[in-house]
This record gives C-alpha cells, sequence and structure tokens, in this order.
C-alpha cells in the first residue's frame, strides 16, 4: 500500500481535539498527525471535510444487516391488514418483512397468521416487529420451522405470534436459502460507506463466521469485527480483522413488544411485566466460566428487573471492562451508581429514543428513566454506542443527532442528552474499546493506529454542524 497524505479543514481525535490539518498514512498505518508542512514529498490527497477517527458501531448485526436487501420494510404500517398485504409484495420463496409497529395501527390489534396466510398463500412468511424481538408468521413457515418444539413457551400457534428465542430460531430456518457470504459483504460494504470501520456483531452464529472466514481468503475486509457469539462452541474462532471475543446473552426482551421485564407492570398493560429470561444466578453462572478463560459477556437488559439481574450477576463476578450491559434503557439511579462503581460496560442505542415515541404510554411516569445518557456519563459510566441496526438506522449522523437531543420525541429530553464531543467520544474510542478484540486499536488518530478513517461534511462538535453534516468513510 502506498503512503498518502489526507488533508482536510481540520483532524478531529475522538473527544474534538483538533490535531493539525492532516494524517500522514504508510502501508494502512497512520504513521504521523499535524499540519501539511510536516508531510512533504508525499502524495497528499485534499479531503472535503473534517477528519475524524473512524466510527465503531458496539452492538449490530451483521446478517441482519445484510438481509435488508432482501426483506420488505413494513415501517409505517398503519395496520396489522397493510403489514401482510405490504409482505405479500416479497421477492423469491420466503417473505420476510420487518419494521412494523402496533403503536402506528390505526385499530388496535397484531398482524396475525390468519392474515399473512391469506396474503401469502403457501409462501413462507414473517412479519418481524421493528425491535426484532417479536414477530407474525403463517402457516407455511411455522410448519417449517416449527418452533413451538424447541420455545413452547414463547409461541401463540393459533395467532401465529412469536416472541424472543422463536423469533430468532425461525428467522435462522428460514434464512436457509440466504449466502451468508452475500449477506455479510453487503453488511460490511454498508458500514466502510458510512465511515464505521469497527462492528460488535451481536449473537453472531457459525453461518456468520464461516462468511467472515470466506471473505477474508479473497481479500481484507476493510472493517474490523468482534463477534459476540450465540454458542459457547463459537468462543476463540479468529481472522485477522475478526474474532469472537465472547457471548451474547438475553436477559429479557423490548419494550415495543413489552417483553422486558420491569420491577411493576406497564402502563398501558396491567399484569404485565415482560419476561425475565435469566436471572442473576445463570447470568454469573455462564459469566465465571467466560471469564475464567478469558473472553468477555454481554447480556441484554432493557427493563429495570432484568438490569437488577444483571447488577447483581456483574457484583458476583467482580465487574470490570470484560463486561457488557447491552442498553440498559430504563435504569434507577442506583442502578446508574451500580454500574459505574463496577466499571462495565453500557453499550446504549441513542436513536432508541426516536423510535420508542410511545415511551410514556409504556412506562408512564418512569418515562423519566428511560435512555438516561447524560446520568451515566455524569455518574462515571463506561458509555459506549451503537445502532443495533438493522434495528435502528446504520447512520452514524442519525445517532449523535439523537445522542445530543437532536430530536422531538418525549424522550429526547435536553437533561439526558450529551455535548457532541462526548457523544463523538462514545462512538469512537469508547466504542472500540467495550468492543475488544481487533477492533480495540480504532477509535483514535495516533501514529501506529490502523488508518481507518472517516470524513464528515461539517463541525461534528456543534449542534449546528450535527444537524447538517453527513458522514462517509475515507479508506
Amino acid at each position: 500500500m502506498e503512503s498518502v497524505v489526507y488533508t482536510g479543514i481540520s483532524v478531529l481525535d475522538y473527544n474534538g481535539d483538533e490535531l493539525g490539518d492532516s494524517v500522514y498514512v504508510e502501508k494502512g498505518v497512520i504513521a504521523g498527525v499535524g499540519p501539511a508542512s510536516r508531510f512533504l514529498g508525499v502524495r497528499r490527497v485534499e479531503v472535503d471535510g473534517y477528519i475524524m477517527p473512524g466510527l465503531v458501531d458496539a452492538h449490530m448485526h451483521l446478517e441482519g444487516l445484510g438481509m435488508k436487501a432482501y426483506t420488505v420494510d413494513l415501517r409505517g404500517s398503519r395496520s396489522a391488514r397493510e403489514v401482510a398485504k405490504r409482505l405479500a409484495g416479497a421477492q423469491g420463496p420466503i417473505a420476510l418483512g420487518r419494521g412494523w409497529d402496533q403503536e402506528y395501527f390505526e385499530e388496535p390489534g397484531l398482524p396475525s397468521r390468519k392474515l399473512l396466510d391469506e396474503a401469502l398463500g403457501d409462501k413462507p412468511g414473517v412479519a418481524v416487529r421493528v425491535c426484532g424481538h417479536m414477530a407474525v408468521a403463517n402457516t407455511a413457515a411455522l410448519s417449517l420451522a416449527r418452533p413451538w418444539e424447541r420455545f413452547p413457551g414463547l409461541v401463540d400457534r393459533e395467532r401465529g405470534v412469536l416472541v424472543e428465542d422463536a423469533v430468532y430460531y425461525t428467522l435462522e430456518k428460514l434464512k436457509a436459502w440466504m449466502d451468508p457470504i452475500d449477506l455479510v459483504s453487503r453488511a460490511l460494504g454498508e458500514l466502510r460507506s458510512y465511515g464505521v470501520y469497527g462492528a460488535s456483531s451481536m449473537a453472531c452464529g457459525a453461518r456468520e463466521i464461516e462468511a467472515l472466514e470466506k471473505l477474508e481468503a479473497k481479500g481484507p475486509l476493510g472493517v474490523r469485527v468482534a463477534c459476540y457469539a450465540s454458542s459457547e462452541d463459537l468462543l476463540g474462532l479468529s481472522g485477522r480483522e475478526w474474532r469472537v471475543v465472547g457471548l451474547k446473552l438475553f436477559a429479557d426482551g423490548s419494550l415495543g413488544a413489552r417483553t422486558a421485564r420491569l420491577r411493576e407492570d406497564y402502563s398501558d398493560s396491567p399484569g404485565t411485566r415482560g419476561l425475565l429470561l435469566l436471572d442473576s444466578e445463570r447470568i454469573a453462572e455462564r459469566g465465571e466460566r467466560l471469564l475464567r478463560a478469558g473472553f468477555r459477556l454481554a447480556v441484554h437488559a432493557i427493563g429495570d428487573e432484568a438490569l437488577d439481574n444483571v447488577v447483581e450477576a456483574y457484583r458476583r463476578l467482580g465487574g470490570g471492562g470484560r463486561l457488557r450491559v447491552e442498553h440498559a434503557s430504563v435504569a434507577w439511579d442506583e442502578q446508574v451508581e451500580a454500574l459505574a462503581e463496577l466499571g462495565v460496560w453500557v453499550v446504549a442505542q441513542p436513536h432508541f429514543k426516536v423510535s420508542d415515541w410511545w415511551i410514556e404510554k409504556r412506562l408512564g411516569g418512569r418515562a423519566r428513566l428511560a435512555y438516561r445518557l447524560r446520568s451515566m456519563r455524569l455518574a462515571g459510566v463506561r458509555l459506549a454506542f451503537s445502532t443495533d441496526a438493522p434495528v435502528e438506522p446504520l447512520d452514524p449522523v442519525e445517532t449523535l443527532r439523537a445522542a445530543v437531543g437532536l430530536c422531538n420525541e418525549p424522550a429526547c429530553r435536553a437533561e439526558e442528552s450529551l455535548r457532541p464531543r462526548e457523544a463523538l467520544e462514545a462512538y469512537t474510542l469508547n466504542a472500540a474499546l467495550a468492543s475488544g478484540g481487533p477492533v480495540r486499536a480504532l477509535g483514535a488518530i495516533e501514529k501506529g493506529r490502523p488508518a481507518f478513517l472517516a470524513v464528515s461534511t461539517e463541525d461534528p462538535r456543534g449542534l449546528s454542524g450535527l444537524e447538517r453534516a453527513r458522514v462517509r468513510g475515507l479508506v
């Protein structure tokens, strides 16, 4: 690889500090940073914008992101019947759709097996809710996957409604016709286009890992990937730019599907508190084995009771940076303080504040406990950002805007918004450190680090800049 100097308006580090206007890259590694006058005699590339560290998405799903090209967009559907009608337009032997939210429906009720049967006939089809924690399948899809045999308590066969593990299991069965190499390749390309050069791929399976191996055999991936596997038998597998660094577990579900586990009932569904999928004892038992073997643990906890169980388990495990809490969407003051004391990573998704516009319906007065980014930052919680793509948009500007409060939904409270520099740090250096493995080397601009660089059309250190900015990959 040739030597090159990239010169822009300014070079910004992970915290927004100015380092000069040029980055000198030699054989894919940062060899120097400073004013252009320091790097004479080297080919120069003029960059129209602000050069930043490549962004890191600390919680996303590679195969799921790649599947977008084959998935019907169900966002904005105004009725269960519209969901079925849109899904009927799917091409290929399987009908997959994602993005419906019953809160947008003009009439109450979820899509059903019967509606999908009428629209799809014998073609297997699944319509996944926007959160990914609930789906509806038609008769053909249910017959093909038979999820009730593995997860009898998570399947309503009459209505065709699936939640949690039953959703993931059914999708795994149905996507067998898709080429995982194609899916992962598409996802990596989309990451690079947005200047996202590091990613934690969550709940990755054997298909995804095999695809990474085969793609890397053909050439560089161009993205560093830390896999948090869905199964312990995948731990330790690695390549040059990817590694299975840990395990992903679920303590509960989502607020949208009312499967996130709350201490008290949902405000809009008395008698419902959600699902507790793992308690503190089982989390600690799995974590002890992982930490002893040198791996990491990431546990999904959205509801406050689920977070109670993760905090208690992490206390037993001694805390530290190899433990992650995914989401921590509803958190009381004492939980925020505990997360800070334990020194664990909280990997948050700021754009949830936009998607969960109905948060006050679900939680009532507890909505003030949702998405407490600023409270966590002030308490000293180790905070990293992500999109959960394809759940939320991959575009990092959308995430940054939500993080700093450039949105109008009830959860976009000024008192829980970050400053732009703080948001940038959470999306670069902190996200790299939380991810671990080969991603850990990313997130900052300094000599010796891989030269994965992003460019913002506007200064990302101010609200007005983020309102107008577009971010793309540079290398």
